[in-house]
């Protein structure tokens, strides 16, 4: 007996609970039909509309070189690192001077004594003690014996090729190099370039001179098109771009990639909706308006997009209420009521 009213208690309970939701839930449905459905709403103005297209770059200076090693030798010295601005022809790697694959000392030897030699023959030749023929036979002996001595140098300490900014140390002191490694790279950075891959089936979007920007964190960065390749790359079968962008402050770092946007079409007083604010249905779009406090759905012809936007070309004006939050509980001429 006690277990039958303990069930009595609960299904009473059960139902009482019922009840109760069903009438709040009727109350909602009440206050809506009186007051109205809750909307945000936005008015419709005029804007640009902007469509980009957008590519992962890799960064480098506007002009940029790597030296490499001419000798199998350990390196002595180095004395430059990352970061440091260098001018041309400044020594940057030092190799042993009696390296025997460079051969600078018999070099060096050669040289010094080409060049006392010359320089006495001149002297003979300005007394009328030898002929013409043969001063110009001992100078081209010295030119060869001087182009010799200078290449041996060059082996021996690496300089510099160009006026910039050391970005990458690719050895360290006491380390055999092999030739054709690479040692060190130069670069220009108050202007850097972005080389992107475009597809085929948006190069023709693209112009020279067309702008361009980096989004560096917050900072948007200004640039244009410089370069647009002809053909079609087979390995990445895409066509090689570049874009270049001031850097007076160096934000942009050579050797890193950052997502480039390449502006392709800019529409004035368009009117410009987000996509999101859109409905479809048998594949027309359509939006809520709102007037006279009813919301009203509108079909809308669509022009361009940027896969964020869309331009609308007709259907709405400046100034109508585009009903903005609550869409999914709206029907034609139901009752809306603004909040903020």
């Amino acid at each position: 007996m006690k277990k039958i009213l303990i069930l009595i208690a609960a299904i009473i309970l059960i139902l009482t609970a019922c009840g109760k939701k069903q009438q709040a839930n009727k109350n909602i449905e009440t206050i809506q039909k009186e007051q109205g459905i809750p909307v945000r709403v936005m008015e419709i103005i005029t804007s640009t509309f902007k469509q980009d297209l957008s590519y992962n770059a890799t960064l480098s200076g506007i002009m940029e070189t790597t030296a490499k090693a001419m000798l199998s030798e350990v390196v002595t010295a180095i004395n430059a690192k990352v970061g440091d601005r260098v001018s041309k022809d400044q020594v940057i790697v030092t190799y042993p001077a009696n390296s025997p694959a460079a051969q600078y000392t018999q070099a060096q030897s050669a040289y010094l004594n080409a060049s006392a030699t010359y320089q006495r023959m001149q002297r003979l030749f300005e007394q009328g003690a030898i002929s013409k023929q043969d001063l110009d036979n001992m100078e081209t002996g010295y030119k060869v014996a001087k182009a010799n001595f200078e290449a041996s140098g060059k082996m021996i300490s690496i300089a510099s090729p160009i006026d910039g900014v050391i970005t990458a140390m690719h050895i360290n002191p006491s380390e055999m190099t092999y030739p054709g490694q690479d040692l060190f790279t130069v670069s220009q950075t108050h202007r850097i370039k972005a080389l992107l891959w475009v597809p085929e089936s948006e190069i023709s979007m693209i112009r020279r001179g067309s702008p361009a920007s980096i989004k560096n964190n917050e900072q948007v960065i200004a640039g244009t098109v410089t370069q647009i390749a002809l053909a079609l790359d087979q390995n990445n079968k895409a066509f090689r771009v570049e874009c270049e962008f001031n850097n007076p402050i160096s934000v942009l770092k050579p050797g890193t990639t950052a997502p480039v946007s390449i502006s392709i079409r800019n529409i004035a007083n368009a009117i410009v909706i987000p996509r999101h604010y859109i409905t479809g249905e048998n594949g027309n779009a359509f939006v809520w308006i709102m007037e006279n406090d009813k919301a009203l759905r509108r079909e809308i012809t669509l022009g361009e997009t940027n896969q964020i936007e869309y331009q609308v070309l007709s259907g709405i004006e400046p100034g109508d209420k585009l009903i903005i939050h609550g869409i999914n509980l709206l029907t034609e001429d139901v009752l809306v009521r603004v909040i903020d």
